[in-house]
């Protein structure tokens, strides 16, 4: 079994993952209500000109690059964070019990929930361009939604888990990159970031961008009349 599967903190993470991701759609949905919402217009757009490969190319390189980038995120957050820390007198890898210690410890997970926010408000930026229509939206989101929006969740546990991991190591930024043969830093990457991305993400963004270059492709445009 992988090694993040057995990680103690996996399931509140998964959660945490889960919350964030409905705050981003709950403050989509305040921010464009029903009431606002009118018919997208798919004219001109690409699910008009783009063919089942184009489409399925398109979407696997961007979810591919935005996963990688959403997970590996939490190494740049805590070599920064450690790093102005280490400036400041702050050791993040102790124990933190003052204000501006635990400031500072919430501002190293910061880039991920930002992370996870946006892609929570980007869902439900898309069902108001759907005008909230629901067989639209169960017939072109969900199709491809069953893998993307558990892999988001599993992207997003990866991601606070390295900031964990590394934290305990207490090397900044600079130290993490000059000293990368750190054997510790070497098993956090192995088994937090590369194994898990390579071997369980890469898999489902590949089967989640086939299903939606066709399968929630092609009910889109049936459900518009194309």
């Amino acid at each position: 079994m992988p090694t993040i599967l057995e990680h103690p903190k996996l399931p509140q993470y998964l959660l945490l993952s889960g919350f964030i991701l409905l705050l981003g759609f709950g403050i989509a949905y305040i921010l464009n209500p029903p009431s606002q919402s009118v018919p997208f217009d798919f004219t001109g757009t690409p699910v008009m000109t783009m063919t089942n490969l184009e489409a399925f190319q398109t979407i696997l390189v961007k979810n591919l690059i935005a996963t990688f980038l959403m997970i590996s995120l939490g190494i740049l957050n805590i070599g920064i964070m450690s790093y102005i820390g280490h400036c400041i007198d702050i050791d993040l890898s102790k124990n933190i019990k003052t204000f501006p210690e635990k400031m500072l410890n919430s501002l190293s997970r910061i880039l991920p929930i930002t992370a996870l926010f946006i892609n929570g408000y980007v869902i439900g930026r898309t069902i108001f361009l759907l005008n909230y229509d629901p067989i639209i939206v169960f017939s072109t989101i969900f199709p491809h939604g069953y893998i993307e929006f558990p892999m988001l969740l599993f992207v997003g546990s990866c991601s606070f888990i390295i900031i964990d991991e590394l934290q305990e190591t207490g090397l900044d930024l600079i130290t993490l990159v000059s000293k990368h043969n750190n054997p510790k830093v070497r098993y956090i990457l192995k088994n937090y970031l590369f194994y898990p991305y390579i071997v369980m993400i890469t898999p489902c963004v590949i089967i989640a961008a086939i299903i939606e270059a066709t399968f929630s492709y092609w009910n889109l445009k049936l459900v518009i009349g194309v």
